[in-house]
Parts: structure tokens; C-alpha cells; sequence
């Protein structure tokens, strides 16, 4: 039996809501946690979450560099 693709309608809002739901409960931020909520793969979870803090970092340094 297949299972079922797990892949996201509209992947930008799942993207949006799980970086929301990840700084907003630091307590339960596990992969199987956010994985069963939005039923979407670890996979896809880990590379949403790597991209966003990847985007904050360089947009932190920009600022930084911005200032001198």
C-alpha cells in the first residue's frame, strides 16, 4: 500500500505557520511534535527551519555592516 505524499498545498503558508508555532513553543520543538501538527515530512520541517534561520542570520549581519 502507498502512503499518502505528504506535500504541502500552498508550502510558503505551512513554511510561515511552522516558524510561528517554532519561536512561539521553544518547549516542544521536536521534529515528530511539529511533524504530527502539520503533517508535513521532517524533511520539509528541517529545511523550512534551516532557511529561516539561515534568511535572520545574514539579514542581522546586513544590519550590522549597514551601521559602520
Amino acid at each position: 500500500m502507498k502512503t499518502k505524499l505528504r506535500i504541502p498545498e500552498n508550502p510558503k503558508l505551512i513554511a510561515k505557520q511552522v516558524m510561528e508555532y517554532y519561536f512561539k513553543y521553544p518547549e516542544a520543538n521536536s521534529l515528530k511534535e511539529i511533524e504530527e501538527i502539520f503533517n508535513i515530512s521532517p524533511r520539509r520541517i528541517r529545511k523550512i527551519i534551516s532557511d529561516n534561520l539561515k534568511e535572520r542570520l545574514e539579514n542581522s549581519v546586513t544590519r550590522r555592516c549597514s551601521r559602520l
